[in-house]
């Protein structure tokens, strides 16, 4: 893990620090960042039609792809790292496209 962010980290010019992990079922989508991140999903599977595209709503769903959330400290925008195979992307949410959840469980 600490390997991604030490990638987001260098892509963002940001101290990996300032990368704060977030779990994706404690996040809320503004309906834009859904498309936006479906479609950016969509492109990566489009290569393999078997598989089924997952919803970004259903992070319990068996056919979904890994994906990680960083939140950035300064800006407030969230990361997601999605990796497929050999393929990676990090999808940029910018602070108005997400909110934390009302009701997330604390551990």
């Amino acid at each position: 893990m600490s390997n991604i962010k030490r990638q987001i980290s260098k892509w963002l010019n940001v101290g990996q620090e300032t990368l704060n992990e977030i779990e994706l079922e404690d996040i809320e989508f503004a309906e834009f960042a859904k498309q936006n991140i479906n479609n950016a999903v969509a492109q990566m599977l489009s290569v393999d039609n078997h598989i089924n595209l997952p919803s970004i709503e259903n992070t319990n769903h068996t056919n979904q792809i890994p994906c990680k959330g960083f939140w950035v400290e300064n800006t407030k925008d969230l990361v997601l790292y999605v990796l497929n195979g050999n393929q990676s992307k990090a999808i940029i949410v910018p602070k108005n496209g997400w909110m934390i959840r009302d009701s997330i469980t604390i551990n």
